[in-house]
């Protein structure tokens, strides 16, 4: 099939990927539509685009890349956080162009869970598909987010690899669902993941981001999940990216009457990486709580952009991200709340906390309120610092060993997040890989806020 670049799509390119697959001319129709779209649009630019400001991109991303549309054979592909657990989960690997490997667990399937590729799904599956996919992407509630961005438009119209899952209404599952995003080939990928869970439905989500040793590639990935009234949803998103892979992904869900949902994102690898996890609240009573850490090394640069938007009375969101630095690395914090003039009875608060190890890191945080209703409760808050030495004198006190009480202050900054979310390996996983960067790391080098000790003395 002729080879097509990211920075030069074609609608011939397009509509014979959708022929060569047999999908709806639904979906084919809707891949126009998106490509009419990213015609119209340019790349961001970080001098007049707010969203993009704190991350220049066309210094940090290259689309300059060819699309990769299948997987090579006899890929080495690292264990998922599911490998080894005896939880009976359902799995399945998006490998560089292709879904492969999906397992569904007879118990799932005779519930009625649905884990297939997209494509399938657009065919077996067509009205729920034809539904839902876009929707979050192409309906931009008040014209904000990633709707109008050229980064999503792109996905929209040329993703390659795309997996549906699907829980029924009142099926409530105890193991996850494991999704294994994986680039080996270097180019542009475009994965997509569309999520529905019916009424008074429960699910966990895990989203697996790895990579070949030094692979330098670009992952454009879109993700769309519709929780519908009372169900609740765990979603857990971890970038482990091996090498100077940049990622960008929007992780979008959208929220309906009573409907719960936390979101934890795990962002430890990759050169650049860009993750905004948006919840639209859009029914009344429904709950959000985005979660998120990241500890970013030499030459890293993290955007993490949580978003909220309060479109229904009496909903409530609570963010909370931590982050460590070291060498020369940046990190960008941008949590962005709106709130609805219709939102009455909102309860909203964001937080996010930066801890600096060594000299040369950089960490920007906005906490941005926009509100429009004035009967809510609205709170944010942001801090940037170092280790506190007296937490460190505390510990040295009581015959710990300098290295292994920084190790342990680290660990402690991080715990309280990942313990939110009871996501089976998960947290061994996270402080496994924070762990093999400490232990990297010239402790010697940290820097200590020693002011309190200073008042003391």
């Amino acid at each position: 099939m002729t080879e097509f670049l990211l920075d030069d799509l074609t609608e011939e390119a397009l509509t014979g990927r959708s022929d060569a697959a047999e999908e709806p001319s639904w979906l084919r129709d809707r891949r126009l539509a998106a490509f009419k779209r990213y015609l119209d649009l340019a790349w961001p630019d970080s001098r007049a685009d707010e969203f993009w400001r704190s991350t220049p991109f066309q210094r940090r991303i290259d689309v300059d890349r060819a699309v990769v549309t299948t997987a090579p054979a006899d890929v080495e592909v690292p264990a998922s956080v599911t490998d080894g657990l005896d939880l009976g989960s359902a799995t399945a690997r998006i490998i560089d162009g292709e879904v492969v490997d999906i397992t569904l667990p007879t118990a799932m399937a005779e519930l009625g869970v649905v884990v297939t590729d997209l494509a399938t799904a657009a065919r077996e599956h067509g009205d729920l598909v034809r539904t839902h996919l876009g929707s979050l992407t192409t309906s931009d509630p008040e014209g904000t987010g990633g709707g109008s961005d050229r980064t999503v438009t792109v996905n929209d119209a040329a993703w390659t690899a795309g997996l549906f899952v699907h829980v029924p209404a009142e099926v409530e599952l105890d193991a996850p669902i494991s999704v294994q995003v994986h680039a080996s080939t270097p180019g542009a990928h475009l994965p997509r993941v569309l999520g529905v869970l019916g009424h008074h439905a429960r699910a966990t989500l895990y989203l697996e981001h790895t990579s070949a040793p030094e692979l330098d590639a670009l992952v454009d990935e879109v993700v769309e999940v519709i929780a519908q009234d009372a169900s609740k949803l765990d979603v857990v998103s971890l970038q482990r990216w091996d090498g100077p892979v940049q990622h960008l992904s929007l992780q979008k869900v959208a929220a309906h009457r009573d409907a719960s949902i936390r979101h934890l994102t795990v962002t430890i690898g990759g050169a650049t990486v860009r993750v905004l996890p948006e919840c639209d609240l859009v029914g009344a009573g429904a709950e959000v709580r985005p979660l998120g850490i990241y500890f970013a090394d030499e030459g890293q640069w993290f955007d993490l952009q949580p978003y909220v938007r309060h479109l229904a009375p009496h909903a409530s969101s609570d963010v909370l991200f931590k982050g460590a630095l070291q060498g020369h690395s940046r990190t960008v914090f941008r949590g962005n709340i709106f709130v609805h003039k219709d939102a009455v009875g909102t309860v909203t608060d964001e937080n996010n906390r930066s801890l600096i190890l060594t000299e040369g890191a950089r960490a920007d945080a906005t906490p941005f309120l926009e509100i429009e209703c004035a009967d809510i409760t609205a709170g944010h808050g942001s801090a940037t610092g170092q280790i506190d030495a007296l937490h460190l004198f505390y510990l040295e006190s009581r015959g710990i060993r300098r290295d292994d009480a920084l190790r342990l202050i680290v660990f402690g900054f991080f715990r309280d997040v990942l313990r939110e979310i009871a996501a089976p390996g998960i947290e061994d996983v996270a402080l496994a890989d924070i762990e093999a960067r400490v232990e990297a790391a010239d402790l010697s080098k940290v820097q200590i806020n020693d002011a309190a000790l200073q008042d003391l003395g």
